[in-house]
């Protein structure tokens, strides 16, 4: 199975990318979770940034949290766009099984390509496609 995952607001306590170009910090609450599910999946960490030095923040909080280290998630894995467009097209173009972001945009464009969604945020969803899961946070709908 393929998953992918957007990156900030998910992984990161940043919740913008604007905020990921002075530094960036992986959620110590994620850590174990992703650890566990790149053992049983193709994953796929993805972000829309602004520029080089905020992927820079991003593989090196990755790295420090330890999620390279195992073997499971790898560094030529973590995708980086300029655009939530882009980050659509990656989605697309990896033909995720699972796929999980904060943006409801990305979400709603890609309900009908991708096979099982999860859309974190505090906010209901609405009136989601049946293969949309809502959930406030990756760790809450994995407990």
């Amino acid at each position: 199975m393929q998953v992918t995952c957007q990156l900030v607001g998910i992984v990161f306590e940043e919740k913008t990318p604007e905020e990921l170009q002075n530094h960036a910090t992986v959620k110590p609450s994620v850590v174990e979770l992703l650890l566990e599910i790149s053992k049983y999946c193709d994953f796929y960490l993805m972000e829309t940034v602004l520029d080089d030095k905020s992927e820079e923040n991003a593989l090196m909080a990755l790295e420090k949290a330890g999620l390279f280290n195992t073997g499971g998630l790898m560094k030529e894995k973590v995708l980086f766009c300029s655009s939530e467009v882009g980050r659509t097209s990656f989605v697309r173009q990896l033909e995720s099984d699972f796929h999980i972001d904060a943006s409801l945009e990305i979400i709603s464009q890609l309900s009908r390509f991708i096979r099982c969604q999860l859309f974190v945020s505090s906010m209901e969803g609405g009136q989601l496609a049946a293969n949309v899961f809502n959930s406030p946070s990756l760790e809450q709908f994995f407990s």
